[in-house]
């Protein structure tokens, strides 16, 4: 099987299960079920805390029927007296703490998805956007971070060539995100898809009650793409940056972390040029 750019390429058809539920988890929980095969007990498991991360414990707007039909196929075969939310709780809480031991380099990439979007005139013309979620149940924690991953998110702007780079720090337990923004051309397209203005020097604007880049972020921006946005022209004052790269340190954790090292040469970061359109 062989992916390239965005065309599945395979020496001969293949079969392949598409459904609008909410995890891929839900969907293989219910393969075992209908074809009546083996399931064992630690893989039920697995399947139970995908589905539940995946939907938010069945919060998310994603969610389905289907979902929640399997998560309780799931708890009766493991055990019925299992506290599914209080399992959830724990597993946001241990994914939280691992957020909190993440590099700027690892927060803004670990969850980040590319979306390409035409321009409303010319068809010709396309648009990258990387958008990332940190999902959390300690959003001040992310958030009192942004000083370290705007800046980061700016570097992978650059490194990708991409029209706009966004981040958002979702909170699973009150179910609304705060969108980092790492420049005037996120500002504006922000504004333009979500409404509302930029707060904290046009640094993040408050995404209240949405939480899924899949149902609320994407379809938004998909909108202001379509309604004619264009990136903002303007004239940009040439800078010094340094060039980077990535590096696994070993310094504190046996695992390792991606951390992002600065060289010690400068030089011209050459943007005295109209904004990308």
């Amino acid at each position: 099987l062989l992916l390239f750019h965005n065309v599945t390429v395979t020496d001969k058809p293949i079969f392949i299960d598409i459904r609008p539920w909410g995890s891929m988890s839900t969907i293989l929980a219910h393969s075992f079920a209908v074809f009546e095969k083996p399931l064992p007990k630690s893989v039920a498991g697995i399947l139970l805390a995908a589905i539940l991360s995946d939907t938010l414990n069945l919060r998310s707007p994603t969610t389905t029927s289907w979902d929640k039909r399997m998560v309780s196929m799931l708890v009766q075969y493991i055990d019925p007296e299992f506290d599914v939310n209080e399992y959830a709780a724990s597993q946001f809480r241990a994914k939280s703490h691992e957020l909190s031991l993440m590099t700027p380099y690892q927060l803004v990439n670990g969850d980040t998805k590319r979306f390409r979007f035409n321009d409303a005139e010319d068809d010709q013309k396309v648009y990258t956007v990387a958008y990332g979620v940190i999902e959390t149940t300690d959003a001040a924690s992310s958030l009192a971070r942004m000083d370290e991953l705007i800046p980061e998110m700016k570097e992978c702007r650059k490194e990708e060539d991409l029209t706009a780079m966004f981040l958002a720090v979702v909170d699973i337990v009150n179910l609304t995100s705060v969108l980092f923004i790492a420049g005037d051309v996120e500002a504006s397209l922000a504004v333009a898809a979500y409404g509302g203005s930029v707060e904290n020097d046009g640094r993040s604007l408050a995404l209240t009650g949405l939480v899924s880049r899949k149902k609320d972020f994407i379809p938004k921006l998909t909108q202001a793409f379509k309604k004619g946005w264009k990136p903002p022209t303007y004239v940009h004052q040439a800078s010094l940056r340094r060039a980077s790269h990535i590096e696994m340190d070993f310094s504190e954790f046996p695992s390792g972390r991606l951390l992002r090292i600065f060289d010690e040469s400068l030089h011209d970061d050459d943007e005295v040029k109209e904004d990308k359109e």
